[in-house]
């Protein structure tokens, strides 16, 4: 719940002090919760003690989550991380403020993602992935590369016919080339969105493809192109996107197609030990068999 709702559910439960506190905090949210307690309070004519015990009544666990909720908000209008650097790294942190605020952000963006998770699309998207008889081609611009990179490596693994589309224009339009009907794009896109995932999604849908997407906000333009969409939580105490919450969910995934595809899995798994083994095998006896140079006299 956010501050407003917290406020709604404990208002006859607050002192008189706690609502002009509260009423300073709302004209000045999301922003004035970014600040100390004793800079809140400064602001507001209080003490920072009247400051900490009404976020605890209002069932906060610490004043970092008071700021986690505030940062959220706050990033969450702003598009580049240029835009959102006075919010994220404008007031002093120690480098231990740091690291817990990252694992607080995405301990959240894991929990939201879950909570707000489709059951019935999950398992439409998980398996649209497992039945396709033709390629599933999945596709991440920018920071999100690495996304793209995971899914392909892991799903290649449950099912064969699993490709990057690519990063970039010349790299993406090639292989938009021999694309058919029986073929999947899967496409990862958040803020800010990519024209070129977009563009890819509408050409699979005229060659009549299912598209799934992975993106951040029911108003991301890819979602009136897919077929099924799930939605991820981006939030995070730096300027830049969290992807935490992307893996998770590609672990979710990959986890469901496999489900699905327990003996094609289990066979494929069998088949790549094969391979290791021979290229483990070669690559210790190529080293047996390479005679030492001999040095110069």
């Amino acid at each position: 719940m956010l501050l407003t709702d917290r406020l709604l559910l404990q208002a006859a439960a607050l002192t008189a002090s706690e609502r002009a506190l509260a009423d300073h905090l709302l004209r000045h949210y999301p922003d004035g919760l970014l600040d100390s307690a004793s800079a809140m309070a400064a602001r507001a004519g209080t003490s920072a003690s009247t400051v900490v015990r009404l976020f605890a009544k209002l069932g906060y666990a610490s004043l970092a989550e008071v700021r986690r909720e505030a940062r959220t908000e706050v990033t969450a209008l702003l598009q580049t991380p240029a835009q959102r650097t006075p919010a994220t790294i404008g007031s002093a942190r120690s480098l231990a403020e740091c690291v817990d605020d990252a694992a607080l952000h995405d301990q959240h963006n894991i929990a939201a993602t879950r909570q707000g998770l489709d059951m019935a699309v999950f398992e439409a998207f998980a398996r649209t992935v497992s039945d396709c008889t033709g390629r599933v081609l999945v596709m991440a611009e920018k920071n999100s590369a690495p996304v793209a990179s995971y899914l392909t490596t892991h799903l290649n693994m449950c099912r064969p016919g699993v490709q990057e589309l690519g990063l970039g224009a010349p790299f993406a339009v090639d292989r938009l080339l021999w694309v058919q009907p029986q073929d999947v794009l899967l496409v990862f896109t958040i803020r800010r969105y990519s024209n070129g995932a977009l563009l890819a999604a509408r050409h699979f849908r005229g060659q009549g493809c299912p598209v799934l997407a992975i993106t951040d906000s029911v108003a991301a333009p890819i979602v009136a192109c897919a077929d099924h969409t799930l939605l991820v939580g981006t939030a995070n105490a730096s300027p830049f996107d969290s992807y935490t919450a992307a893996f998770f969910l590609a672990n979710a995934l990959v986890s469901a197609v496999a489900q699905l595809r327990p003996d094609e899995v289990a066979r494929a798994l069998e088949r790549r030990d094969a391979l290791w083994k021979g290229f483990e095998a070669d690559a210790v006896d190529g080293l047996r068999r390479t005679p030492t140079p001999r040095r110069m006299k």
